[in-house]
């Protein structure tokens, strides 16, 4: 008999993971399960019924609920929709509490991989779409000029952009 420890999933691949105890012996084991079938669009609810009638992975299964076993897979199918939205054949990681990473400005990019950071630039470039004003729209200024300031340091003189003539000939 197993009695189960810890159940989750990795991402990349896809697979169910389960830690358990065979209680005849008190060692601790872990199985992993691949979501082979598993889709952005499956129920987890059915792929959860699946997974527990499976005459080779059910038998770890038994003592896992099926909501519990159901809400597990249904974040790697929020996942996997993540990878989809990109159209990307491979994952990217999420935070599965939100949608995505979650507009975080201290995020370093640079530790990123290639579809995690195109899934990025792909939010700030729909965020940038969003707010960008066009000609026609009601708030458009023509060659607007917007003075930020210089926060807490207080006003910088900078003459090299202030002059339209320019000394240096090119």
């Amino acid at each position: 008999m197993f009695a189960p420890k810890k159940c989750g999933i990795r991402y990349e691949p896809p697979t169910l993971v389960v830690e358990y105890v065979v209680q005849a012996t008190g060692k601790l084991h872990r199985r992993s399960m691949p979501l082979r079938d598993v889709t952005a669009n499956s129920n987890p609810d059915n792929e959860a019924r699946k997974f527990k009638n499976n005459p080779k992975h059910g038998k770890y299964l038994e003592k896992i609920s099926q909501e519990k076993l159901s809400r597990i897979l249904s974040k790697c199918i929020k996942f996997l929709k993540g990878a989809a939205a990109i159209g990307s054949n491979k994952p990217v990681r999420l935070n599965l509490d939100d949608d995505f990473m979650g507009g975080s400005t201290d995020m370093d990019m640079n530790k990123l991989n290639d579809s995690e950071l195109q899934f990025e630039k792909s939010k700030m470039n729909k965020d940038f779409m969003e707010k960008q004003i066009r000609p026609g729209d009601p708030d458009y200024e023509y060659d607007k000029e917007v003075n930020y300031g210089s926060g807490n340091l207080g006003d910088v003189e900078c003459d090299w952009d202030e002059s339209e003539n320019s000394d240096f000939s090119f």
